[in-house]
This record gives structure tokens, sequence and C-alpha cells, in this order.
């Protein structure tokens, strides 16, 4: 057994009688998809609890939070991270497990990395910002069902499939986008898109369905790449990875265009689409007047 296995399978106190107890995936799972995954259900719109074991085994630091012999809750946890904490009823008392566990992770973290909180759901971010939190990013997850339609391409652009040459383009395209929309308080580098993209290519261009929906559009005049959409197959679900038009090409019908495309070919195998946006994002206006809905929000955040 290796040291780090060894040390998450130790008992760990958080004092007056609760401790943290690590578990194996599948028996976290038992208690993870329903008092968190069931609970809090309609933020993500997953399709089945059962997409939660994936989450449980990537993470594989899920520890049941106990009180003397009681299981009162669950937490993903390991230093400088810390998502998806949940209550077991009878237990309320959420507000003093996050100041626990914020001392905890205070403890056994680097100093001089932060500490992310991941995928803070709104009813429960005033706990975590009383307990000297900061908002990251905050965003909504939004789905539609899948639909039979007829996309239809302005004239003047030409619409086609992602190629690996196209990574370059397709880069910078996304960064000129985000630096264009206020909602985007943080841009990532070239570099950071340009592995996003090969992310695509690798992994997921390989499922017929999400090649088939991910497209890149092409001004006919200047031969330029103005518009991507990408997609993968994410929970079951087609998700949208990133779609972006140039600041310059906007509201000429080149967004509805990529996401009726998108809604389309994904009915050839998938009951729904989804995707994720960022908070304040004017886009949000189109997904709805798409048919997308969403809930409440879901924060990333990280420990001062």
């Amino acid at each position: 057994m290796s040291e780090q296995v060894a040390a998450m399978k130790e008992l760990i106190s958080l004092e007056d009688g609760i401790t943290l107890v690590y578990q194996e995936p599948k028996e976290y799972l038992r208690y993870y998809s329903v008092y968190y995954g069931q609970k809090y259900a309609d933020y993500f719109f997953r399709r089945s609890p059962e997409t939660m074991l994936e989450i449980a085994s990537i993470f594989d630091c899920g520890y049941f939070i106990m009180k003397d012999e009681e299981i009162i809750g669950g937490v993903f946890l390991k230093p400088n991270f810390m998502s998806d904490l949940f209550v077991v009823p009878p237990y309320e008392d959420y507000e003093g497990l996050v100041y626990r566990l914020l001392n905890y992770l205070k403890k056994v973290s680097k100093t001089e990395e932060k500490i992310i909180l991941r995928d803070i759901i709104e009813e429960h971010a005033a706990a975590f910002e009383q307990n000297g939190c900061r908002v990251q990013e905050t965003n909504y997850w939004m789905i539609r069902p899948t639909q039979s339609l007829v996309p239809a391409l302005p004239e003047g652009y030409l619409s086609k499939s992602v190629a690996p040459e196209d990574t370059n383009d397709i880069a910078c395209l996304i960064m000129k986008s985000y630096q264009a929309n206020p909602a985007y308080k943080q841009i990532g580098s070239k570099e950071d898109y340009i592995q996003h993209i090969k992310e695509f290519i690798e992994k997921y261009q390989s499922n017929k369905i999400m090649d088939e929906c991910s497209r890149v559009i092409i001004d006919q005049n200047t031969n330029k790449l103005v518009g991507v959409c990408l997609h993968m197959e994410f929970e079951d679900y087609p998700l949208i990875m990133s779609l972006a038009v140039d600041p310059e090409h906007q509201r000429r019908g080149l967004g509805r265009f990529l996401l009726t495309h998108s809604i389309n070919i994904s009915s050839k195998g998938y009951p729904a689409a989804r995707l994720a946006v960022i908070k304040g994002n004017s886009a949000i206006k189109l997904y709805e007047a798409m048919g997308f809905i969403r809930n409440k929000s879901i924060s990333d955040m990280y420990l001062v």
C-alpha cells in the first residue's frame, strides 16, 4: 500500500467527535448519488445517478463525515481541494461543517497554492463566503431536448468539420471572443486553448456524432475562421465544450446556426444536449431563445 493511500485511509479528526473516513468510490456513491446527486440534480441536469460513479472514481477522495458512529455527510477532499459537500438528515449544520473543513484544509494544503472549492451551489455560497472564500467563476448548466432541425447558414459563410490544422486559428478565435466579452474576468493563455482543442481532436473526435456536431465557420470573403463549436460526450450527454464567434461577425446568425446544427446532429443518438455558460454572458439570451433552460448557479471559489 502506497504512503498516499495509507494516509487517505487514516481517520481524520475535525474535533468534537466529528471525523473523516475515506471510502472507495463505489461505497461512497451510495450516499453521494442520493444526498448530493439527487438533491441537487436540477443544478446539473445529469442524465442518471450512475454517471456520478465516474466523478467519484476520478476524484477518488470521497470521505464520509462521521459524528461518533453516524454518517452525517460526505465530501471530496484533498490538500488544496474540496468539492460536493453534502449533509445526511437529520444533521443540518452545513455551515459548521464548512468551517471545520476549511480549517482542516488550511492545515494540510500547500500555502503557495490556492485552495480550490469546486461546484459550490448557489444556496450554499454564502456559507463559504462567510469563511473567507471568494468567487472565481460562476456558471449555469443548461439543457434542451435534441431535435431534427434544418440549420440555416447565413450567406457569405462556409461550414466545415474541424481539422487539426485549424487548431491555431480556433485558439486565437476563442481568445478574441472571450476578450471582447465582459463576462469573462479570467482568460487562459493561447497554449491553454490549444490543449483544449487538441483534447477534442484526440479524445472526442472519434465519436462520430461529436465530430459531426462540431463545426468551424469560414468567412468566404477573407477565408478566415470566424466561428467554432466543439463537443464532447460528458455524463452520457453531448456537451458543448466551446462556442465562439468572432466579435466582428456576431449578430449575423452564426451562433444560432452552430447551435441548431448541434441540436440536429445530436438527435441522431441522444435525447438532450447540455452546455455550461458563465454568469453574465449575453449568449444566455440566445440559448434560452433556442429552448435551453437553466436553474440556479454553481460557483468555483478559492480560499483567501
